[in-house]
């Protein structure tokens, strides 16, 4: 399995709206290992699909707490994932740090 995405409060609780753009807040959970080209969402759990669920859906920009960039990928619909360098990660396990908790996660979208 991939990400699992859980907001701190039900939708619509956890969709705020700042004029037409509005913030997901909550936390991922990561198991297994990451894909190159990005780790997807079950079916149904990813960023675009839960914006939908207020009247939106694009992804405009992913902001996690533990020192990765991350890229939604909307044609593919995966969650892309950077080092520092502004290098895809490699295909590898998830390092501990991201797996030992669910990780704080911003995502906001129009």
């Amino acid at each position: 399995m991939g990400l699992i995405f859980t907001s701190d409060t039900a939708l619509p609780g956890s969709v705020h709206s700042l004029g037409d753009v509005f913030t997901l807040v909550g936390t991922l959970t990561f198991s297994g290992s990451y894909a190159a080209g990005g780790d997807t969402f079950p079916s149904g759990g990813d960023p675009e699909t839960l914006l939908k669920r207020v009247g939106r859906g694009r992804v405009l920009y992913v902001d996690l707490s533990r020192g990765l960039g991350a890229e939604w990928d909307a044609v593919n619909k995966k969650l892309k994932f950077y080092s520092s360098g502004a290098t895809e990660l490699a295909a590898a396990a998830y390092a501990a740090a991201l797996t030992a908790s669910p990780v704080p996660v911003l995502i906001i979208g129009r």
